[in-house]
C-alpha cells in the first residue's frame, strides 16, 4: 500500500505541473513523462490484479481451513473423551482467529478494490491528458512551421542601410575589407556582393569573391565556403586567390568531416606550392585526415 500511496503522490505531482501548457518542447517532455507515467500505472494495476487474484485464494483456503479443523476437532473430541464446553470452547476460540484473518483479508480486498477504481479514475484522466499534450505539441509545431516560413520569405535587412557607397571601386574594396577584418562578416560580405555586381571583371574582383567565401568560413557554413571558393578557382584561374582558394577547398571538407574528400585539395597544393609557408599547413591537415580516416576503418 505504500508503494501505491507513493505512486499517487507522484502523479498529483506530475498532473500539477502539467496544468499550463506553455511551449513545444515543455509540451513534448511532459508527453514523455505523461508516458512513462502510463506505462508505470499499467505495472501498478497488473500487480493490483494478482494481489486482489492473490487474496481471493487466500480467502478461499482459509474458509476450507475452517471446516477441515471443525473436522478434525470433531473427531479429536471424539477420540478423547473431552468435555464438551471445553471442547467447543476451543472451537469457539480457533474460529474466531480464522474469521479474524478471513476479516483481514477482506478488509484488504475492499481497499484493493477502492485503489483500482483510482487507478481507472487516473488513466482516464492520464489518457486525456495525452490527448491535449498531443493536440498542443501538434499546435505548437504548426506554430514553428509558418513562422519558419515567415522568417524565410522575409527580405532580410540590408545591414549596411545607412552607409553611403563610395564611388570609386578601390574605396568601395577598402571599405567592405575593413569591415571583414573588424569582425561585421554579414556587412562585409554584402559590400563585396555588391563590388562583384559594380565590378564582375575587375582585378580585385576574385579577391572579393574569396572574401565572401571566407566569410561563410567564418561562420561555420562550410558547405557554402566550399562552393565559393570553388567559383575563385573556375571563373578566375589565373587569379591572385586560385592558390588560397585551392587550400581552403579542402579545410572545408576537412571540416564537414569529410576527409577522404580533403585529400585530393590538399595534396593538390603541396604538390604546386610545397615550398610555401601555407604547405605546413596543409601536410598536417593531410596527416590528421589519414589518421582519422584509418581510424574510422
Amino acid at each position: 500500500m505504500r508503494t501505491v500511496i507513493n505512486i499517487f503522490m507522484t502523479v498529483g505531482l506530475v498532473f500539477c505541473q502539467t496544468g499550463c501548457w506553455v511551449k513545444e518542447e515543455v509540451g513534448k517532455r511532459m508527453q514523455a513523462d505523461i508516458v512513462a507515467l502510463q506505462a508505470e500505472l499499467d505495472v501498478v494495476k497488473s500487480a493490483h490484479s494478482n494481489q486482489k487474484a492473490e487474496l481471493q485464494k487466500r480467502i478461499q483456503e482459509a474458509d476450507k481451513q475452517i471446516v477441515e479443523l471443525v473436522k478434525i476437532i470433531g473427531e479429536y473430541r471424539r477420540a478423547t473423551g473431552r468435555n464438551a464446553a471445553d471442547v467447543g470452547v476451543d472451537i469457539e476460540r480457533i474460529k474466531t482467529q480464522l474469521m479474524e484473518v478471513k476479516g483481514r483479508l477482506e478488509v484488504n480486498e475492499h481497499r484493493l478494490d477502492e485503489v483500482e477504481k483510482k487507478l481507472s479514475a487516473m488513466h482516464k484522466d492520464v489518457s486525456e491528458k495525452m490527448s491535449a499534450a498531443q493536440k498542443l505539441s501538434e499546435e505548437e509545431s504548426e506554430k514553428a512551421r509558418l513562422e519558419n516560413e515567415a522568417a524565410k520569405n522575409k527580405k532580410p535587412p540590408d545591414p549596411l542601410a545607412a552607409i553611403k557607397r563610395p564611388q570609386k571601386k578601390e574605396n568601395f574594396y577598402k571599405l567592405a575589407y575593413g569591415l571583414l577584418e573588424a569582425g561585421q562578416v554579414v556587412a562585409a560580405r554584402t559590400l563585396f556582393e555588391e563590388f562583384l555586381e559594380k565590378w564582375p571583371n575587375d582585378a580585385y574582383s576574385d579577391n572579393a569573391l574569396y572574401w565572401i567565401g571566407e566569410s561563410y568560413y567564418a561562420e561555420k557554413d562550410y558547405r557554402l565556403a566550399a562552393l565559393t571558393f570553388q567559383r575563385v578557382r573556375t571563373d578566375f584561374v589565373k587569379g591572385d586567390k586560385s592558390k588560397d582558394a585551392l587550400l581552403k577547398l579542402g579545410f572545408c571538407f576537412f571540416a564537414m568531416e569529410k576527409y577522404k574528400e580533403s585529400l585530393p585539395f590538399l595534396r593538390e597544393f603541396v604538390k604546386r606550392f610545397g615550398k610555401t609557408a601555407l604547405a605546413k599547413k596543409a601536410k598536417k591537415k593531410i596527416a590528421e585526415a589519414e589518421k582519422r580516416l584509418k581510424k574510422s576503418k
